[in-house]
């Protein structure tokens, strides 16, 4: 994240709250240059997922981590991509790379986890993740 450049932390849970929490992007979401990814995908298209690709390092949680036993992992297809969700509530949290030098250090965030945006505020950009 670039100094000078307007940010905001936002707080994200999984429904039930067990998976807690804090993001900062830079732009924020609601900046002109900020938008989501809206992928056509199988795994985006049933889960809902509106993305935003975030460094790890602007990741803060403050319940457990993603590698506890209450946080489900899923991979499909090639596996370069693991998936997360709440093993309770079952929430479609994000997803990450686990391919070395594929998107490394980098979460794919949904951000319908987010609390209070409305999505339906947000720009979104169509990716063909089918084609993929």
């Amino acid at each position: 994240m670039a100094s000078g450049n307007p940010s905001k932390t936002y707080q994200a849970s999984c429904h039930c709250q067990l998976i807690r929490y804090n993001v900062t992007l830079s732009p924020p979401l609601n900046d002109v240059n900020s938008w989501v990814v809206e992928c056509n995908c199988s795994i985006c298209a049933r889960n809902g997922y509106l993305n935003v690709y975030v460094q790890n390092e602007c990741i803060q949680f403050e319940t457990i981590g993603l590698e506890s036993d209450l946080v489900e992992k899923y991979r499909f297809g090639k596996e370069r991509v693991q998936h997360y969700f709440c093993s309770r509530c079952g929430s479609s949290l994000m997803a990450e790379s686990i391919e070395p030098g594929f998107y490394e250090g980098v979460k794919a965030l949904n951000v319908r986890m987010f609390h209070d945006v409305d999505v339906r505020t947000l720009q979104r950009r169509q990716v063909d993740g089918k084609s993929l």
